[in-house]
C-alpha cells in the first residue's frame, strides 16, 4: 500500500472518529441537557399551575376575613343581631359579588347558623351536600381553629363539583374574641376555573375528580403541600410530542379528591435536536473541509516529494544511472532526505568507478596468479627432466673419447695400447649410445610439458578473449595425460586409481587444457596433504556417477584421497583466494582458479571432509558432452581491458 494511500485512509479515520466522537457527546452530554432543561421546564409548569391553583384559593381569604372579623357577625351568631341576615346575607346578590359559591356561618358547636350554596351560572341556590346541612361535626377541620390568627383552607368535594374553601374564626372588629363561630367560604374548581387557571399560565390544564383520574392511583407516591393545597408527588410521562406530568390534589380530609394533568410541548427537545442536527452537518461540512484542506496541505508538503524521491530511487534501480540527481530545493526534512539522497548516490557512483578499476586490476592479478600456478605445476616436472638430463649428460665420457682418439690417430701408439684404445672407444660410444637415446626420451617428455605450458597460455589468451571452445572431453586420458606429466616426486607420493564408473560414464563438456589444470590441481595437493602425513605413498580413488544440477544433467566425479584431512573451519575457505595450510609463498591460488574455471565451464567444485586424519574427497560436477561439440562463447565485461 502506498503512502498515499495510507495516509488518506488516515485523514479519513480521524474525520469519520472526529464525527463519531461529536455525535457521542451530542447525544451523551449534549441532547441529555436538553431534555434534563424540558424536563425542568415540565416540572416547572406543574408548579406553576399548582401554584395558580393556590392564588386561587387565596383569593377568597379577604373576602373571608372582611365577614368573619365583623362585630355584626359576631353579633348574628351570638343572636343578638336577628336581623342580620335580612340586611346582609341576600343570596343572589352577596355570593355573586363576590364569585363565590358557598358562604355558610357555623357556632361553635359546628350548628350553621346560615348555610347556602349558589349557582354562579344559573344564579339559583343549589344543595352541596354536608356543606349545606344544619350541623357540621364538630371535630371538622374547618372549625378547628387553634387561635384568634387561625386560617383554615382546603378543597373539599360536594356534589357539582370540587370546591376550594377557606374558613376563619368569626371576632369582633377589633379581631377580639372569644371565638363566637366560624366563617366558611367556598368556591368551585369546575371547569371555568380551570379554563381561568389556563389561561393564566398559559398551560394546558386537565383537572378531573378521582373517580375520572386519568392515571391509576398506584402510580401516585410521595406527597406535597403547598399552605392547605396538598398534592402528591408528580408523575411523568413521556410521548414523542410532550411530557404529561401528573400529581393528585387531595381534600380537607387528606383523601384523594383531583388529578391534576400538565401537558408540556417537546420543544426545547425538538429544537436542540434539530440545532445539534444543524451542528453535525456544519461540523461534518467543516471537517470534510478541513480534511481536503490537511490533505491538499499533506499533498503539497509531504506525499508529493516523498513520491518524488521514491520514483527517483526506483528510476536509478532500474536505469542503473547514477548520474540523475533528485535537486528538490527544500529546507526542511524532506529537503535534507533529498539531498543527504543525492550525496549517497554520488558516494555510490564514486565507489562504483573505483570498483571498477579495483575489479580490473584484480581480476588481471588473480588471472595471473592462476595462470602463473598452472605454469608452475607443469614447470616443475619440466625442471626436474631437464635436470636430471643435465646430470647424465654431465657423467658422459666425451674428455675420455677425445684422449682416446687423439691417441688412435698418433702413429706412434703402441700396438697394444692401440687395441685398448679401440675397446674404450667401442664401449664409450655404446654408453654414449643409450644416453642419448634416453636423452631423447626425456627432451620428448620435455617437449610435451613445454606444449602443456602452451596450450595454459592458448587457454588463458581464448578466454582474454571472451572465446572459450567447449569441447566433449574423455575424463579418463586427462587424468593419465596428467599422472604421466607429474613430477617423480609427486607421482612417487601417491597412487591414482581410477575407477570403472569413471570409463563407463563417457564425455563431459568442457575445455580439455584447463580441465587437465584442474586435475593436476587437484591431485599435486593430494599428495602433498598424503605427504603431510608421512605415510606417502597414498592413494587417490577417482568415482564417477550421474547427478542433476538444477535441472541439468552433469557428471559428478569425486577424487578421494586418504591424506591428513581438512579441518571443519577452513572447509568453507578452501576455495578463496590466497588461503592455504601450507605457509609457503604461492600458495592458495590452484583451488581458487579450479573453482572459478570449473564454475565458468557450467560446473561446481566442492569439497568433503570427516576432520583431520579422515582425508578429503573433492567433488567435480561436470556438465554432460552432447553428441557433437558445441562452441560456447561468454562475455565478461570485466576482462574488457585484457581483449587488446
Amino acid at each position: 500500500m502506498s503512502l498515499t494511500r495510507k495516509v488518506t485512509i488516515i485523514v479519513i479515520l480521524v474525520f469519520l472518529i472526529s464525527a463519531l466522537a461529536n455525535l457521542v457527546i451530542q447525544q451523551v452530554f449534549i441532547m441529555p441537557s436538553f431534555m434534563a432543561l424540558e424536563k425542568e421546564t415540565a416540572s416547572k409548569n406543574a408548579e406553576r399551575a399548582l401554584g395558580a391553583i393556590q392564588r386561587e384559593l387565596d383569593q377568597i381569604i379577604p373576602s373571608v376575613s372582611d365577614w368573619a372579623y365583623w362585630t355584626d357577625t359576631y353579633n348574628y351568631v351570638k343572636g343578638q343581631k336577628p336581623d342580620y341576615a335580612e340586611q346582609n346575607l341576600d343570596v343572589g346578590s352577596t355570593l355573586e359579588g363576590m364569585k363565590i359559591n358557598f358562604l355558610g356561618i357555623f357556632d361553635t358547636s359546628g350548628k350553621a347558623v346560615w348555610s347556602q350554596g349558589f349557582d354562579l351560572k344559573t344564579g339559583e341556590t343549589i344543595d352541596l351536600g354536608t356543606m349545606t346541612e344544619t350541623t357540621l361535626p364538630v371535630d371538622h377541620p374547618l372549625l378547628q381553629h387553634k387561635n384568634l390568627e387561625s386560617v383554615v383552607k382546603g378543597i373539599v368535594n360536594t356534589p357539582h363539583a370540587a370546591m376550594l374553601v377557606v374558613a376563619k374564626p368569626i371576632l369582633t372588629n377589633d379581631r377580639k374574641g372569644p371565638i363566637a363561630g366560624t366563617m366558611i367560604m367556598g368556591r368551585f374548581l369546575d371547569d371555568v376555573a380551570v379554563q381561568r387557571i389556563g389561561e393564566q399560565t398559559r398551560l394546558p390544564i386537565a383537572i378531573e375528580k378521582i373517580n375520572q383520574q386519568i392515571v391509576p392511583s398506584d402510580s401516585i407516591s410521595g406527597s406535597g403541600s403547598r399552605q392547605g393545597l396538598n398534592y402528591s408527588d408528580l408523575k411523568w410521562i413521556e410521548t414523542p410530542e410532550m411530557w404529561q406530568i401528573f400529581t393528585t390534589i387531595s381534600d380537607i380530609f387528606g383523601h384523594p379528591l383531583l388529578t391534576l394533568q400538565v401537558d408540556t410541548s417537546r420543544d426545547i427537545s425538538a429544537q436542540g435536536a434539530k440545532a445539534v442536527k444543524q451542528s453535525l452537518w456544519v461540523l461534518a461540512a467543516t471537517g470534510m473541509l478541513m480534511m481536503l484542506v490537511l490533505w491538499k496541505m499533506l499533498q503539497q508538503a509531504l506525499l508529493r516529494p516523498i513520491t518524488k524521491l521514491t520514483e527517483h530511487a526506483l528510476l536509478i534501480g532500474e536505469n542503473d544511472n547514477l548520474q540523475v540527481r533528485l535537486d528538490l530545493k527544500r529546507e526542511d526534512e524532506v529537503g535534507v532526505l533529498a539531498d543527504t539522497f543525492d550525496q549517497m548516490v554520488d558516494r555510490i557512483a564514486e565507489t562504483r568507478r573505483r570498483l571498477i578499476d579495483q575489479s580490473y586490476h584484480s581480476g588481471i592479478a588473480e588471472m595471473a596468479s592462476g595462470v602463473l600456478h598452472n605454469i608452475g605445476n607443469a614447470l616443475t616436472p619440466l625442471n626436474i627432466r631437464l635436470l636430471s638430463l643435465q646430470q647424465e649428460l654431465g657423467t658422459a665420457p666425451l674428455a675420455e673419447m677425445e684422449l682416446a682418439t687423439a691417441e688412435l690417430a698418433d702413429p706412434c701408439t703402441p700396438s697394444d695400447r692401440r687395441v685398448d684404445l679401440v675397446q674404450f672407444v667401442e664401449l664409450a660410444g655404446g654408453e654414449m649410445a643409450s644416453l642419448i637415446k634416453d636423452s631423447q626420451e626425456k627432451l620428448a617428455a620435455s617437449i610435451k610439458q613445454v606444449g602443456e605450458v602452451q596450450e595454459i597460455l592458448t587457454d588463458q589468451q581464448r578466454y582474454s578473449r571472451s572465446v572459450r571452445v567447449i569441447e566433449p572431453v574423455d575424463m579418463v586420458a586427462v587424468m593419465k595425460d596428467v599422472e604421466a606429466g607429474l613430477s617423480p616426486e609427486t607421482r612417487d607420493a601417491l597412487h591414482l586409481e581410477i575407477t570403472s564408473s569413471v570409463t563407463d560414464i563417457g564425455t563431459v563438456a568442457g575445455s580439455r587444457a584447463a580441465l587437465q589444470q584442474v586435475v593436476a590441481n587437484l591431485l599435486i595437493n593430494a599428495a602433498e596433504s598424503i605427504q603431510s602425513t608421512g605415510t606417502a605413498p597414498g592413494r587417490v580413488i577417482v568415482t564417477a556417477e550421474h547427478e542433476d544440477l538444477h535441472g541439468q544433467s552433469m557428471v559428478g566425479l569425486r577424487f578421494v584421497d586418504n591424506g591428513a584431512g581438512i579441518d571443519p573451519d577452513h572447509l568453507g575457505r578452501l576455495f578463496e583466494r590466497g588461503f592455504s595450510t601450507k605457509n609457503r609463498e604461492g600458495s592458495g591460488y590452484g583451488l581458487h582458479w579450479s573453482a572459478n574455471t570449473v564454475q565458468a565451464l557450467g560446473g561446481r567444485l566442492s569439497v568433503e571432509s570427516a576432520g583431520v586424519g579422515s582425508g578429503a574427497c573433492l567433488h567435480v560436477l561436470l556438465p554432460v558432452a552432447e553428441n557433437r561439440a558445441q562452441k560456447i562463447t561468454e562475455t565478461d565485461k570485466d576482462h574488457d581491458g585484457l581483449r587488446n
